[in-house]
């Protein structure tokens, strides 16, 4: 099969100094491409947040990163690039430090991370900001037989065994239809 190249922009708000987990919403994009298997390429498209994979699990993780940070490239310091606020040069030095691109391998139309792994952005400014990071898809087209899977998969994350209890224990036809959906998946 041919290669085939999808561009996508992710348009993110932060909530400033932190991280924002990519992932899930770049995977939930790679099932829509149809492609299955191939290389993801992201750049941040700014010079004051970057891109990083790291600890999904325990929050303590990144906290300490974030400060680790702060202690290596303070805001007490005296810059020389100070009009957008004390913040703004140690961001763009953070940004330095870090990453502005990644490239990640894909696999039955998701990213290939370890099990304890995930992707941020990292924003080193203080207020909040929108950011852009493009993705740069270069992959081979799902085979038909894994495009079925690929659906199940779809419906099998979006379901949620609980959500009659959220409408007071009735069915209502969504419930219906996605139980409909399920047997099919399972045949």
């Amino acid at each position: 099969m041919a290669l085939q190249q999808v561009l996508h922009q992710l348009e993110l708000a932060t909530q400033g100094q932190g991280f924002t987990r990519l992932d899930r919403q770049i995977n939930q994009w790679l099932l829509g491409t149809g492609l299955w298997q191939g290389m993801l390429h992201l750049s941040c498209l700014h010079t004051s947040c970057s891109l990083t994979i790291n600890e999904n699990a325990d929050p303590r993780v990144l906290n300490d990163l974030a400060d680790w940070m702060a202690d290596i490239v303070p805001e007490s310091r005296r810059y020389s690039h100070d009009d957008e606020g004390a913040d703004d040069m140690p961001a763009h030095i953070r940004t330095a430090l870090t990453a502005q691109t990644l490239s990640l391998s894909v696999d039955a139309g998701q990213l290939v991370l370890g099990t304890w792994q995930a992707v941020y952005l990292w924003e080193h400014r203080r207020r909040p900001h929108q950011r852009r990071v493009l993705c740069q898809f270069l992959g081979e087209p799902a085979a038909m037989e894994t495009t079925s899977k690929t659906l199940n998969q779809q419906i099998q994350a979006r379901h949620d065994p609980e959500a009659w209890a959220a409408d007071g224990g009735i069915e209502t036809e969504v419930d219906l239809l996605v139980d409909q959906l399920h047997d099919l998946a399972d045949t």
